[in-house]
């Protein structure tokens, strides 16, 4: 059908563009793969463990240039979704071009809870509490040690083997979401948070209050945030933290219920809107 051949037509174009840049002299290192991963491993002093680090980098890269990063966790299920739509928008000049660090889990059922939460919740998302077992060692509570790994050791690794630019993005979604949230106020290299559907609810909203301990009012941070209305008592929790960032006059925030939306679709949505809200006031050079 006529869509088919669009498609067809799409593809061919694609394949046209890449064997021109592929013979196009540019000074400089130039990788022009169009969603290759180049895969690194870190010990880790702070985790213990090996971890592995996919990085993505963005249309003719060139290490005459420096680019933003965009961090991104639950790799395993986000990164190719987010590689193609920031190459894509990056190629046609509507969003700089990013380079792109996934963290996947060493293993997801085991270990994301752990690296994600700084404590043992006693209630669960819709407020329910639960007793002094649910949450344990076991599951959750590993956050300073991963947040360690992530400022101290990944992040300098990024910066000594590509061409950075010093400006960073985190994308946290549910547990990731109240990382983001909880690290928020302290000392890192962030300069933007893109936070979905965020679990605010875990520890009866701690996050918020380690924001309210330690936030200094003149920093500067592009905030986006976006939820969905169930169970009451999350979303209540994640319109508790707009509220409390809306004090903060450097943080630009946005902001973005959606009701047709579940936790898990709202994540497409959420990304387009969070970029929109990131580079609204962008130009190309």
């Amino acid at each position: 059908g006529k869509f088919i051949k669009i498609n067809r037509m799409r593809e061919y174009m694609m394949m046209v563009l890449l064997m021109f840049l592929g013979i196009t002299e540019i000074s400089g290192q130039i990788d022009t793969c169009i969603s290759s991963l180049k895969k690194h491993e870190i010990q880790s002093e702070h985790l213990s463990e090996k971890r592995e680090v996919w990085v993505s980098l963005p249309l003719r890269y060139d290490t005459n240039q420096t680019y933003p990063v965009l961090y991104v966790f639950d790799a395993e299920w986000r990164m190719e979704l987010i590689n193609r739509i920031v190459y894509d928008m990056g190629g046609n000049n509507k969003i700089p071009k990013h380079i792109i660090v996934g963290i996947p889990h060493v293993d997801w059922r085991e270990k994301r809870g752990i690296d994600l939460t700084f404590s043992h919740s006693r209630n669960e998302y819709d407020g329910e509490q639960v007793d002094s077992v649910f949450y344990n060692k076991g599951n959750s509570g590993g956050g300073e040690a991963f947040y360690k790994y992530l400022n101290e050791e990944l992040m300098p690794k990024i910066d000594e083997q590509y061409s950075t630019s010093g400006k960073n993005i985190l994308i946290g979604h549910s547990y990731g979401g109240y990382f983001c949230s909880y690290i928020l106020s302290r000392n890192h290299q962030f300069s933007a948070f893109q936070i979905y559907d965020p679990s605010i609810w875990y520890s009866e909203g701690e996050a918020i209050k380690e924001i309210e301990s330690g936030f200094e009012r003149d920093i500067t941070l592009n905030v986006f945030i976006s939820y969905q209305p169930k169970p009451r008592y999350h979303a209540g929790k994640v319109k508790d933290l707009i509220k409390t960032l809306k004090k903060y006059k450097k943080v630009k925030l946005g902001d973005q219920q959606y009701r047709d939306e579940t936790y898990n679709s709202l994540f497409l949505p959420s990304f387009l809107e969070g970029l929109k809200h990131l580079y609204k006031d962008w130009d190309e050079e």
